[in-house]
């Protein structure tokens, strides 16, 4: 895996999908995608310091 997640845009629904390497518990390494709103108002993320 490269560390860069690959995209697939939909323009006309606002929907972009993500494939993202995830690790489970046996540290076997896989894709999972995930679909992101791009018409929905970001979320601030705060993280702890």
């Amino acid at each position: 895996m490269t560390g860069v997640p690959m995209t697939n845009n939909s323009t006309a629904t606002g929907l972009v999908q993500t494939w993202v390497p995830v690790t489970d518990l046996q540290g076997r390494t896989h894709l999972e995608a995930h679909w992101i709103d791009t018409t929905a108002p970001a979320t601030p993320v705060t993280h702890a310091a």
